[in-house]
């Protein structure tokens, strides 16, 4: 065990006695050896551990790489295609769609679509869908909803299990 950083085992086991979780006896070999097979990491294995409050010694993660800020005039475009999308979904809905539950049934799959592909403006549209999704459900038989796994999820995404229950109830009596 000629390899391992003495300094660093050091420092890792100070550090589990300090969190009161000694390195017994019987795993030290063990542990020792893991923390050599990490070669010329072993110091920052043993630092991000200690970062990290972990008890043990793993392989070092790597960052994520920040994502690019969008320009205005990204940001602009994207904004112009949400309203175009959103003014699409209208005349699909009325064309397509006439009854409330088919509406919800296109809520839930926009739904899934932000919640796939999440984009810096998610929030404002979520809130957008909420509002879309609320005006569909005053409008729709509450046993219609209930019968509909699809929606029933969306409600409980949307609106937590407070929206769940409420549906529940309107629906059994």
């Amino acid at each position: 065990m000629s390899e391992l950083d003495v300094e660093a085992w050091e420092r890792f086991k100070a550090f589990r006695k300090a969190i009161k979780k000694p390195i017994k006896e019987v795993s030290e070999n063990a542990a020792k050896l893991k923390l050599s097979r990490f070669g010329a990491d072993q110091d920052a294995v043993v630092q991000q551990s200690i970062a990290n409050g972990w008890q043990g010694l793993f392989p070092l993660k790597t960052q994520k790489a920040e994502k690019p800020v969008k320009t205005d005039a990204q940001v602009a475009k994207d904004n112009e295609a949400f309203i175009r999308q959103q003014e699409y979904a209208i005349k699909g809905w009325e064309l397509r769609e006439p009854d409330p539950l088919g509406k919800l049934r296109l809520c839930e799959a926009l739904l899934a679509r932000y919640t796939i592909d999440p984009d810096p403006d998610t929030p404002e549209r979520m809130e957008w869908l909420k509002q879309v999704a609320s005006m569909h459900i005053r409008a729709c038989d509450p046993k219609d909803i209930w019968n509909d796994p699809h929606v029933l999820g969306m409600i409980r995404q949307l609106f937590g299990e407070t929206g769940y229950r409420r549906i529940r109830e309107r629906a059994t009596h």
